[in-house]
Parts: structure tokens; sequence; C-alpha cells
């Protein structure tokens, strides 16, 4: 696995992070577990959580696989999400919802909607904050984070001076490494306009349907980036593999990249969407949700063993970019 610096905060992680928002929500115990550990044997040793996911747990969670790895793992966490607690009968559904949406996927939706009532968002203050950190402290197991990002973060969070503030008492007191923030393009580029002295990080979807950001980064290395949603969700993933398709049949694209593209099966979709993001956009590492092995297994051998050389990458980046555009334009 690829080590990389993030940024300026002296930190080392592995290029693919894993995601920890489905630990405990989406995925029980067990399947959470198991997915860890693939992730750790694979070399991954960046693990981004929140106080939110897992409807609070995700850290319990991750923390209790983490003792006694503690010193070899990168922890990143958020706050600004608060999840409501959760009554018993709830913890009880929580099963039968995971089955339901494994045998009927179409009710997302639904239950997506139910999931989002049960949260409270842009909860930024300093009171927030002290409770957060102590709580995510205690949960993880450890007496420090290395990445604390302000989650979903709206604008205006810039001009808080006072929160602001009270993240850089908690870097100086050592318990977060390095403050960030992970919030949508539009509040990340006013951040890299900034350039608040306290945040060092950055944390953005990027994926072949928005790769924005990757063009503001060149010269903000006072920042670590860290991409998220990668493959733009479960619903776009079919579209990223049709986007690819074009492109692979496009009397642009070389016969030897025409080849690599024959097939778009789930190896070539990760190997391709991974690398379009990492090589060449100054963005340090991604991480993605993967509570599936075999999905696991194919996004470690895409930033490990990958079929497309530079130029290929950077050929597909630019080719990806004109079919998004081209397929978001109004017909005539």
């Amino acid at each position: 696995m690829q080590i990389t610096k993030l940024g300026q905060t002296g930190i080392a992680t592995s290029v693919l992070g894993f995601g920890c928002s489905a630990l405990l929500g989406r995925s029980g115990r067990s399947e959470s577990l198991a997915a860890l550990g693939a992730a750790w044997d694979s070399g991954i040793n960046l693990f981004d959580t929140a106080r939110s996911y897992g409807y609070g747990e995700s850290e319990a969670l991750l923390g209790e696989f983490l003792r006694g790895r503690r010193d070899k793992a990168v922890i990143s966490t958020k706050f600004g999400i608060l999840a409501a607690p959760q009554a018993l009968w709830k913890r009880v559904a929580k099963p039968i919802a995971r089955k339901l949406l494994s045998i009927a996927p179409s009710t997302r939706g639904m239950i997506r909607k139910g999931v989002a009532a049960q949260f409270s968002a842009n909860q930024f203050t300093v009171a927030v904050l002290e409770q957060s950190i102590h709580e995510s402290l205690r949960k993880l197991g450890t007496d420090y984070v290395d990445l604390l990002f302000m989650h979903a973060a709206p604008v205006d969070v810039l001009d808080n001076e006072q929160l602001l503030t009270a993240l850089d008492r908690l870097v100086r007191s050592g318990k977060v490494r390095a403050a960030g923030i992970s919030a949508d393009p539009d509040v990340i580029a006013e951040t890299l306009r900034r350039k608040p002295p306290v945040l060092r990080a950055l944390q953005f979807p990027c994926n072949v349907f928005d790769l924005s950001v990757a063009g503001l980064l060149d010269e903000a290395r006072q920042f670590a980036a860290i991409a998220n949603h990668p493959f733009g969700g479960a619903a776009r993933v079919q579209t990223g593999r049709e986007i690819l398709w074009r492109v692979a049949g496009s009397e642009r694209t070389p016969p030897v990249l025409r080849e690599k593209l024959r097939e778009v099966d789930d190896g070539v979709l990760a190997d391709v969407v991974l690398n379009v993001i990492l090589r060449g956009t100054g963005i340090d590492a991604v991480v993605p949700a993967m509570m599936k092995i075999p999905h696991l297994q194919k996004n470690v051998a895409a930033v490990t063993a990958s079929r497309f050389t530079t130029d290929e990458i950077a050929m597909l980046r630019d080719a990806l970019s004109q079919e998004v555009v081209a397929t978001a334009a109004p017909a005539h």
C-alpha cells in the first residue's frame, strides 16, 4: 500500500482510507469488524469516522478494533452533526432495516428519509465542539485524534472566530493533531481562498461527476486534501460505467486504452475512478466506504497494481470530464 504525507500536517497515511459511515449503521457488528480487519490486513491505516456515524456508535466500534493498533493508525473524525440517542426499539429495528434493504434495494430512499430525521446538522458551537471531542476520545479509547473535521460545514463557519479559536486550542493541547473542514466543493473553494491558519485539512466529495476541487489544489499545500464519495454514491455507479463505455467507444480513445476498457467490471471501474482522483491532482488520499470485502479488495488492487499508465489516467480524466459536461448539457 502506498503511503503519503497529508499536506503539511506531518501525518503519514495510506492513500486509500476506510470510510466508517456504515459501521453499525447500514452494516451490523460482525460485517463491520470483518471489513475493518480486511482493510487493516491490506495496509490501510486511515480510518475516517464521525460522531454521527452508526447513530453515534461507529467511533466506539472503531476504537475497539484499533485497541493495540492505535500507534499505527490514523484516525479522522468529525463534529457538527448530532445523532439522536437510540431508543431500544430503534436499535432492535436496525437489523430488520438492513435485511429489508438487502432484499429490496428500492426501499433505500424510504429508509434514508427515516434515518435523516434522526440527525441534527449544522451544530457548530464551541459547546458542541468541546462535548463532541470529549465523546470522540472516550469512545475511540484514545487521548488524541489525528484529524478533526467540521462535518458538512456551511461557509459561515469560516467567520466563526470563537469556534476557530477553540479548534486551535484543541490542536495546541495535543488532543487534535490537525483541524479541518469537511464540506461541499463551493465551501472548500472559499476555504482555499481565505486560508484560515488553524485549518490544515480538507475533506470533500470528488468523483468523475465533479472534479472541481482538484483544479484548485496545486498552490494550496497548506492543506491536506482527502476525497470522499469517489463513486458518486451507489445510485451513480451505473452512470459511471455508462460514461466509461462511451469513452471506450470513442474513436479519439487510443486502441490500447480502448482494449483496457473493453469490459468495465468492478475492478476496472475502481481502477479508473480512484486513480483519476489520486494521480496528478494534489489529492493525498481517498476514503470510500468499503463494507463488502470483494469491493475493498478491488479498491486496494486499483491503487497498488493499476493497469493504467499515468498518461492514460490523465487522458481518462479529460475524457470523463468532457463526457460529464456533454451529458449535463441541455438538449436543443
